[in-house]
């Protein structure tokens, strides 16, 4: 699953709606925005980390001229050197930083709910509102039949039309 930037503001304001109508925690309305912001925060700082992975990644991939279709291999091989989580465990991070956050917070009034139920609501909520890259991935081959895989064409079609689907999605 990934996470696109256009969604952390969905993202954040269904979180503290879902946990507060479940009585997890306790938000005062003048808190709400406040506490909305506070894990759009979260959500930013991880895609700031995922997009100098992402960055590392094409580097390395220009200088040993290296197709786009090793790039998740390359990418979770510098992920894992930087400490990065990435998918499921990337969402897994977050979904544990939004807990910290909630007992320190000055925004959130009252937590009730267990780690581990919480846990699961917000894992909920991310499933909801997130992509599946290999739905993306499956889209996108699927307009490039004929095209040979690994080829510079390949390469350059592949990028143009993920972007168009995210951009007619509203991902970008």
């Amino acid at each position: 699953m990934r996470l696109y930037r256009s969604q952390i503001p969905r993202l954040a304001e269904d979180i503290i709606e879902t946990l507060s109508l479940d009585g997890d925690i306790v938000v005062d309305n003048q808190s709400r925005a406040e506490a909305e912001q506070d894990i759009r925060a979260i959500l930013e700082e991880y895609l700031r980390q995922e997009n100098r992975v992402i960055q590392e990644t094409r580097e390395l991939m220009e200088r040993g001229q290296i197709t786009y279709d090793q790039f998740g291999r390359i990418k979770g091989r510098i992920a894992d050197e930087r400490g990065h989580p990435t998918g499921d465990d990337g969402i897994k991070w977050i979904a544990g930083q939004i807990l910290e956050n909630f007992m320190i917070s000055n925004h959130i009034d009252e937590v009730f709910g267990e780690d581990k139920v919480m846990r699961k609501t917000l894992m909920r909520i991310f499933r909801r509102h997130l992509i599946e890259e290999a739905d993306l991935d499956r889209e996108v081959r699927g307009r490039l039949k004929n095209i040979r895989p690994g080829s510079d064409k390949w390469d350059i079609e592949y990028r143009r039309v993920l972007d168009d689907i995210r951009r007619k999605r509203g991902l970008i």
